[in-house]
C-alpha cells in the first residue's frame, strides 16, 4: 500500500468533510477514493470516518492520525522539493515573519563561528521552500516547538507583575465598556481553527475576536482599545505588557530539515543550542524543545 497516497486522501477527506468534495480536490473518481479510506482502516486496524451520519466526521482515531497525517505528508512534500534543488550555495534558514530577532542574530553568529556560511529568508519568499532549514507553521500537538499565547496590554503601573489570565477574562461585559479581541492572522488562519474554538468556549464571539495584521493590532493595543493575543516576544518588542493564558493556547512550529547538513549540525551540542536558539525565534522556551 502506498501510506502517503492513502494518507493523502484522508487529509483531504478530513478538510473537505466529504468524499465526493475532496475526490474532486484530488482530481480521482469518488469509488477510488473510497477504496483507499477503507485500506487504509483495515491497514491501520481502526475507523477513521464516521459513516453512520448523514455528515461524516472523524472518529477519536481519526482525529488523532489527523496531524500527525499531515506532519508526515509536509515532510515528504518538503523532501521531494529540496531532492529537486542542486544548487544550494549557502546554509539557508527559512523562518516565519514576526520572529524574535535576539536569538535569530546568536543563531547566525553561532553558525558563523562553526564555520557555517547562512542566510536567512523569512516566509513569502521562495527560499524557504527549499531551505536546509524551514521552521513552518504546524498543529501544536504535532510541533517541534509550542509557543506559549497571552494577552498584551497597555503596561502596568511601575512595580506591579503581569499575573496569569484566563482566555474567558476578556469576554464582553455586560453593561461594561467593549474591547475588541486582537488575534493575529498566523492564528486565526489555522485550518483547524483551534483559537476560534477555545474562545467560543471561553464565551468570546466573533464579533469581539478580530481578525487584525500584526502591525494594526499592536496600534490598537497601544492606544488602548483592544487586547492583542501574541506571544511574549511580540509583546515586548512593543513595550506592551503580556500576560500568559491559564488556558492552553499555543502557537505551534515544527523543523523540516534538508539532509546533508554541515558536520557542526548534525548532532553535538551545537546542534543543540542551534536548535534551542530556533526555537526562541518562534517564542518557545530556550532551555527545551517542545
Amino acid at each position: 500500500m502506498d501510506l502517503l497516497l492513502h494518507l493523502r486522501g484522508f487529509a483531504a477527506v478530513a478538510d473537505e468533510m466529504s468524499v465526493s468534495e475532496a475526490a474532486l480536490e484530488l482530481g480521482v473518481d469518488q469509488p477510488l477514493l473510497s477504496r483507499r479510506l477503507r485500506a487504509l482502516e483495515g491497514e491501520l486496524g481502526v475507523e477513521l470516518i464516521d459513516r453512520s451520519r448523514r455528515q461524516i466526521a472523524l472518529t477519536p482515531a481519526g482525529h488523532a492520525l489527523l496531524p500527525r497525517a499531515r506532519h508526515l505528508l509536509d515532510q515528504a512534500d518538503h523532501l521531494l522539493r529540496s531532492i529537486r534543488r542542486h544548487d544550494r550555495e549557502r546554509f539557508v534558514v527559512g523562518v516565519p515573519s514576526g520572529c524574535d530577532p535576539a536569538p535569530l542574530a546568536r543563531l547566525v553568529a553561532l553558525l558563523e563561528r562553526e564555520g557555517v556560511e547562512v542566510r536567512l529568508a523569512s516566509d513569502g519568499e521562495e527560499a524557504p521552500k527549499s531551505a536546509a532549514w524551514l521552521v513552518d507553521a504546524c498543529d501544536p500537538d504535532a510541533a517541534t516547538w509550542a509557543t506559549p499565547l497571552g494577552a498584551a496590554t497597555l503596561p502596568a503601573a511601575i512595580g506591579d507583575m503581569p499575573r496569569p489570565v484566563s482566555l474567558g477574562s476578556l469576554r464582553p461585559r455586560r453593561g461594561g465598556e467593549r474591547t475588541q479581541v486582537l488575534a493575529l492572522p498566523r492564528d486565526l488562519d489555522d485550518p483547524a481553527g483551534r483559537l476560534r474554538r477555545l474562545a467560543d468556549g471561553a464565551g468570546i464571539g466573533p464579533a469581539a475576536l478580530r481578525r487584525t495584521p500584526h502591525q494594526l493590532a499592536v496600534a490598537e493595543t497601544l492606544a488602548g482599545r483592544g487586547t492583542m493575543v501574541c506571544a511574549r516576544h511580540e509583546a515586548v518588542t512593543y513595550g506592551l505588557s503580556w500576560s500568559p493564558f491559564i488556558d492552553l493556547v499555543a502557537r505551534g512550529h515544527r523543523l523540516a530539515e534538508l539532509q546533508p547538513l554541515p558536520g557542526p549540525l548534525a548532532a553535538g551540542e551545537v546542534r543543540a543550542q542551534a536548535l534551542a536558539l530556533l526555537g526562541a525565534c518562534v517564542g518557545a522556551p530556550e532551555e527545551g524543545r517542545g
